[in-house]
């Protein structure tokens, strides 16, 4: 535990003896700002007029305004997932420090959590963030405790996802930059997955003229697969989570979600010890 936590101290410090955490963070707090304040003027206009937008009385607030918010800047980190996780493993690679951490009496978890729980800082510093908007938010309308833990647990846990795809990246790269675009472009995959699929039709894609049992065969294997795409998008076991409506299986999903990624990052830590 002791080796853990000197790798997550090392791992979080070099986010601020370089700019790395200051610019994510900055870019978080400025986007994260400018889209609360345009959500908050958006409810306060429908609040004034709800029937011009559909409402019969004052509109939900917790629907309208926190559940929206606190999901996009689960979506924010997404985009700043590379740029917290790039340089975790693929840089040690890139100088050849990795070679160095492991002459150190370290095991690969050590490694593994102390650098995912580094990166898992940042994130928190951005709940810090998001707590100082829920705050002034609080002043003027008081809410519900549980949607204010449930929403907070909620981009935590999307964070935790993301934070995992890209150490498992960084973990197979050797360049960060590299690292970064892949990490992007999967976690992009992973979000917009879900829609993708809402656009396959429901039936069974096999020809009629096929025999039965192929046709009954096709039909399973492609809603099984079409069910699990719907599954995949990360922010689409958020929305509830964010209105403190908790099912087991949306935080089900996060946690094993981030510990296949994790698992993954084990296996090419070991793949590398083999071939050395």
């Amino acid at each position: 535990m002791t080796a853990l936590l000197s790798i997550a101290r090392r791992e979080f410090s070099s986010y601020f003896t370089t700019s790395i955490g200051y610019v994510v963070l900055g870019i978080f707090a400025a986007i994260s700002g400018v889209a609360f304040t345009l959500s908050l003027l958006g409810y306060a206009k429908m609040s004034l007029s709800p029937t011009a937008y559909g409402y019969t009385s004052t509109p939900d607030f917790a629907e309208t305004f926190l559940s929206p918010y606190l999901v996009f800047c689960g979506t924010l980190i997404m985009f700043l997932a590379p740029l917290i996780t790039m340089r975790l493993v693929a840089e040690e690679k890139h100088r050849g420090t990795m070679e160095l951490l492991h002459t150190w009496p370290l095991r690969d978890r050590d490694i593994i959590f102390g650098k995912y729980l580094a990166a898992l800082g940042i994130v928190m510093l951005m709940l810090l963030i998001i707590g100082i908007h829920l705050i002034l938010v609080g002043v003027m309308s008081p809410m519900e405790p549980a949607v204010l833990v449930f929403g907070m647990l909620t981009v935590l846990l999307m964070g935790a996802a993301f934070i995992s795809v890209g150490l498992f990246i960084s973990s197979i790269s050797r360049n960060q930059i590299t690292s970064g675009t892949i990490t992007f472009g999967l976690s992009l995959f992973l979000f917009i997955a879900g829609s993708l699929s809402e656009q396959l039709p429901e039936g069974n894609p096999a020809p009629a003229a096929w025999p039965g049992i192929l046709q009954s065969a096709i039909g399973h294997v492609y809603a099984l697969l079409r069910g699990l795409t719907l599954e995949l998008p990360v922010d689409a076991h958020a929305r509830e989570m964010a209105l403190g409506v908790v099912h087991p299986r949306d935080i089900g999903y996060y946690l094993l979600f981030s510990a296949f990624f994790l698992f993954l990052t084990f296996r090419a830590f070991e793949s590398r010890n083999w071939r050395a």
